[in-house]
């Protein structure tokens, strides 16, 4: 079994940059986006609160880092070596291949992968940004962005609207 809060607080203690944006905020959001959406799209809800946890934890800066998620995948890998966390051969590839593509690509076809992707990028609104229909990566993200565009859910008020769907 996973020890979750452990992870969390290796993570947070590792980190390389204290974010208002991308700090532990965003990764309690991205858990819960994921989880949700997991709900609907039956994606590993382990590797998807793994990713939560990981995706931006090696971020240098706020700003554009298209290095981060490589950075990602190299802690990940010292975990491993670690042993702070076990996972097989599978799952491990589904978590390397979201934190180090969330940025890069729009979609995988791996449901596991993709909905890592939709989980982080219905927390755009933390930032300003209204997350769109188009660029989700699963039915379930496009249904939320959706949702959130028609009801014009002010951006900084996305978090509690999302944390209020069932």
């Amino acid at each position: 079994m996973l020890d979750f809060t452990g992870l969390l607080d290796y993570a947070f203690a590792e980190r390389l940059y204290d974010s208002a944006y991308h700090g532990l905020e965003h990764w309690h959001q991205v858990e819960f986006n994921g989880l949700l959406l997991a709900s609907k799209t039956g994606a590993d809800i382990t590797v998807v609160r793994l990713f939560a946890l990981f995706h931006d934890c090696r971020r240098m800066d706020d700003a554009y880092d298209g290095e981060h998620g490589p950075r990602a995948v190299e802690f990940i890998d010292r975990c491993i070596a670690e042993k702070r966390f076990e996972l097989d051969a599978e799952r491990l590839e589904k978590l390397r291949m979201a934190c180090r593509l969330h940025t890069t690509e729009r979609q995988t076809g791996d449901i596991t992968v993709d909905t890592c992707f939709d989980a982080d990028r219905l927390d755009l609104g933390r930032v300003g940004i209204y997350p769109m229909e188009e660029k989700m990566a699963t039915d379930a993200g496009k249904k939320i962005a959706r949702k959130l565009a028609l009801l014009q859910v002010p951006v900084f008020h996305q978090r509690e609207w999302i944390r209020n769907l069932r």
